[in-house]
């Protein structure tokens, strides 16, 4: 016994911290002192601790962590022909997320024409992941020129009496990728383009080209210009970055280099030739073509909402279409 409490008794007090209500006679005999240590008031269920905390600069922590340091726009391409305007955020130097842009019916042509917002949010769910390619360790970063090809340019583009370059320098899919400086790559493009046209012009390249085996038909449609031999077509990123014309406006500038190399009027040129994804991958809507004349360049949106009948010839919005699913 301490102070007039026995075991038993404190034993009982004990009980009063873990809730356990005690009779009135009982409190009575514990001692003012220890009834004042063990009896824990309840909380009160009105108090807000934020308002009384002493340091909240915790709070900015988790506001800022999706916070960006700065944002940028940019032209989404995964590999199809959407081509849509997304807006990056960065976050110490590494793009953390990407959104849509938002910045539909706010640019304009040089026409003054503008797409409705309808477009907006345009985004995919490969678009929305497509930050992961930024930092891939198989993303391809500067100019690059297979092995063999650089030294045949290098040793002069020597030909056959055919045209054809000799087959030691074809090791395509063993040969070794040599990074170049992009003003290397423009020359050595430059320089190919002029040699592909100035071989298979007039008599002799026509010539050259029969002896390869070509058709003589197909022979006769170059009509003498080596430019026409040349053809051109973009990765699908690229068709959709270049959009559809990009790179047969490109093709018909060939022109210049076919005056050039055959001394003819302006009138007389002939452009090079594009491969477009519906006559070289066929696997692309050929009702957009057929009906429009255009390759799959999509109406307005806005169009849909004021059709009483819509015919989804070629393409589902929801599977194939997801930006446009909305």
């Amino acid at each position: 016994m301490v102070n007039g409490i026995t075991r038993r008794d404190f034993l009982k007090l004990l009980s009063v911290a873990s809730g356990t209500i005690m009779t009135k006679s009982a409190l009575a005999k514990v001692p003012e002192k220890i009834l004042d240590f063990a009896y824990i008031a309840p909380i009160d269920t009105d108090t807000n601790p934020l308002k009384t905390y002493p340091d909240r600069d915790w709070e900015s922590i988790y506001r800022d962590i999706y916070t960006p340091d700065s944002q940028f726009h940019y032209l989404c391409a995964p590999n199809d022909t959407h081509g849509c305007l997304l807006k990056a955020s960065v976050k110490n130097g590494i793009v953390r997320y990407i959104d849509p842009s938002f910045g539909y019916g706010k640019a304009s042509d040089i026409y003054g024409n503008k797409a409705s917002a309808r477009w907006d949010p345009r985004m995919c769910p490969n678009g929305h992941t497509y930050v992961r390619r930024f930092y891939s360790d198989r993303r391809v970063k500067g100019s690059y020129i297979r092995k063999g090809f650089k030294e045949w340019v290098d040793a002069g583009m020597p030909r056959g009496s055919d045209g054809k370059p000799d087959p030691k320098y074809y090791n395509r899919g063993k040969d070794d990728w040599l990074k170049v400086k992009w003003e290397e790559a423009f020359a050595i493009s430059a320089k190919v383009f002029a040699n592909v046209a100035k071989t298979y012009s007039g008599d002799e390249g026509k010539a050259k080209l029969l002896a390869q085996g070509y058709d003589v038909a197909m022979v006769d449609k170059t009509e003498g210009s080596g430019v026409s031999t040349l053809k051109f077509r973009a990765s699908m990123a690229w068709l959709s970055a270049l959009r559809f014309t990009g790179l047969e406006r490109f093709a018909n500038h060939m022109a210049l280099l076919d005056a050039w190399v055959r001394n003819v009027a302006p009138a007389e040129a002939k452009g090079a030739h594009t491969w477009d994804s519906y006559a070289w991958h066929t696997d692309l809507p050929p009702g957009h073509p057929m009906v429009t004349g255009n390759k799959t360049s999509d109406f307005d949106l806005y169009a849909a909402e004021h059709a009483n009948l819509i015919t989804t010839w070629g393409m589902n919005w929801i599977a194939t279409k997801m930006p446009d699913g909305h």
